[in-house]
């Protein structure tokens, strides 16, 4: 009679190790978010107004890699892991989607050193490649309008 439920035992625990086992190999632990934070989409909203007065389109959060491409072969994964993980807040194009200008909205978040640095190698990059990274910290209609001139 021990035997039998030794075995039951050691039964039910391989079949807790089974389960525990599948679920961890089946465990996503994601979940959707709004692809703005508050300030970007109230940002967003006044850029919206302005941008469609000028017949643009807004792209949020665009990927540097998707802007710029790395022109040195010879040591082209140094300078792509550059800009690999890196992205600007909003990028303005014309009506077939030809890049216009990049916009970053600085916050406090942008007066440590590492900011400064990473802002600084985007800066450099953007003016190697001739796209316009304009940079704005004001939540204004009036900032946001002379973005376009």
């Amino acid at each position: 009679m021990k035997s039998y439920l030794y075995i039951i035992c050691i039964g039910l625990l391989i079949l807790l190790l089974i389960v525990i086992l599948y679920r961890k190999r089946n465990y996503y632990p994601y979940a959707a978010r709004h692809l703005l934070t508050k300030r970007e989409y109230r940002f967003y909203l006044l850029l919206r107004e302005v941008a469609d007065e000028y017949h643009c389109i807004i792209c949020p959060k665009v990927g540097v890699k998707d802007l710029l491409s790395v022109t040195d072969k010879k040591q082209y994964m140094k300078y792509f892991h550059k800009i690999a993980q890196k992205h600007v807040d909003f990028v303005i194009c014309d009506q077939d989607l030809y890049v216009l200008f990049a916009i970053e909205l600085d916050d406090s978040t942008h007066e440590t050193r590492d900011a400064r640095k990473r802002d600084h190698l985007k800066d450099k990059a953007f003016a190697a490649a001739g796209i316009p990274l304009k940079r704005i910290t004001e939540i204004d209609k009036k900032q946001i309008r002379k973005l376009f001139h």
